[in-house]
């Protein structure tokens, strides 16, 4: 025979219900998150821009393409590479510059500045750019790539890019 409930009253079996469903919902909800993280981790690492400081604009000749090393870091996760890089740097004036990746859009080599043509070189496979970057001769199926600067004071700071080699498009890697 059942004893009568008053309203207040719970069965073990209500209680055991309630139980199972709390826990439930916290079990759902803790393999909830890495499927949450999924989908919402790529949008939290997008990549923040880097500029690092190459060199004192004071000391870039004017009007000469330079080729200056600077140290860099790359940082992916909890990982930190140093590593030193260069750029072609032509100083116009105190606050306008253009600064050249050093890697030649036909293949990935390196090209040379030579001063007594007024060009730009790659040894590789005889690509030849005008000071302004622009293709005079060779197999290289576009100018020579641009990299993102900054002038602050006296520093110019610039934003390491790569960019994917034998096409006639500037695509980011």
């Amino acid at each position: 025979m059942e004893i009568p409930q008053t309203p207040g009253d719970i069965s073990r079996r209500r209680f055991f219900k309630i139980l199972s469903g709390i826990f439930t919902f916290i079990g759902s909800l803790i393999l909830a998150i890495p499927f949450v993280g999924f989908f919402i981790g790529p949008i939290s690492r997008i990549s923040k821009t880097h500029f690092s400081r190459v060199a004192n604009l004071k000391n870039v000749p004017q009007g000469t393409p330079t080729n200056v090393r600077y140290p860099d870091v790359e940082q992916d996760a909890y990982i930190e590479e140093r590593m030193t890089r260069d750029v072609w740097v032509i100083k116009h004036s105190a606050d306008d510059v253009t600064v050249f990746s050093p890697i030649c859009p036909h293949l990935g080599c390196s090209y040379n500045w030579n001063e007594q043509k007024g060009e730009f070189i790659c040894p590789c496979h005889g690509s030849v750019f005008a000071k302004d970057g622009k293709v005079l001769a060779g197999p290289a199926p576009r100018p020579l790539d641009t990299l993102p600067k900054k002038i602050q004071g006296n520093e110019l700071l610039v934003e390491w890019e790569q960019f994917e080699v034998g096409i006639p498009q500037k695509i980011k890697v």
